[in-house]
């Protein structure tokens, strides 16, 4: 049976547990809030706890709304700055090569990002299949190199489009990752890939999960408040 309590304005879903002694709060991966409480505790027990820790999830819940606070629109002008492993490279709208008809509609190159001016309309298209095409090998091989530290290896690592979150890690053992997360510097990714692994072993955010991270990634705590800060600039 589902158990949901709204304290000051905020759904909670209760989790009871026969192997729980006190009781705890956590945020799923899809933003939900979890009361973790031993069978026998009261209601008047569990609205006192959220309230106090209404201010740590107040924030909590803050960051996340941050993570994707987007700059405004791109134009996909000439001179506008596109992020890729948090170096800064300007675009340049190009002519199409006649005597190349089947170069790649956008690359990288002599740093810059070079758009075919003809594709200019599906330039958000043609920058997401470009980070999807380039980050993916580049996230496999961070993956590789944490999978040991974390003690877990995903089933698979799909960059895709993931709406509002960094990555997510799935039922079936693999873990996703927004493909905007290329734009970001790799200290902040190696975070975000981290992040997801540990969820392999730990599905939720409770202290088994953060003491697992904090071995993985000492300064994780300080790498997360950047993201919240500053990652949405990056997009």
């Amino acid at each position: 049976m589902n158990e949901n309590l709204t304290i000051d304005g905020l759904e909670y879903r209760i989790r009871r547990s026969p192997r729980r002694k006190t009781i705890g709060v956590t945020i799923d991966r899809d933003g939900s809030l979890i009361l973790h409480a031993p069978l026998d505790c009261s209601q008047d027990t569990l609205i006192s706890f959220g309230r106090e820790k209404s201010f740590w999830v107040h924030t909590k819940l803050a960051e996340r709304e941050l993570r994707f606070r987007r700059r405004r629109p791109h134009e996909y002008v000439s001179g506008e700055s596109f992020y890729y492993l948090g170096r800064n490279y300007r675009l340049l709208l190009v002519d199409p090569d006649p005597e190349n008809p089947e170069a790649p509609p956008l690359r990288l190159h002599e740093g810059r990002f070079k758009l075919a001016r003809t594709e200019r309309d599906r330039a958000h298209e043609r920058f997401q299949d470009w980070y999807i095409v380039h980050g993916q090998p580049w996230i496999e091989r961070r993956v590789g190199r944490l999978t040991n530290r974390v003690g877990a290896s995903p089933e698979a690592v799909i960059v895709k489009d993931l709406g509002y979150r960094w990555g997510s890690c799935g039922s079936n053992g693999a873990i996703y990752i927004h493909w905007c997360t290329l734009c970001l510097p790799p200290v902040t990714i190696e975070y975000i890939l981290a992040h997801e692994l540990v969820h392999l072993l730990q599905p939720h955010h409770d202290e088994a999960f953060q003491m697992r991270l904090e071995q993985i990634l000492p300064d994780h705590r300080a790498r997360r408040q950047w993201l919240a800060e500053e990652g949405g600039k990056y997009t």
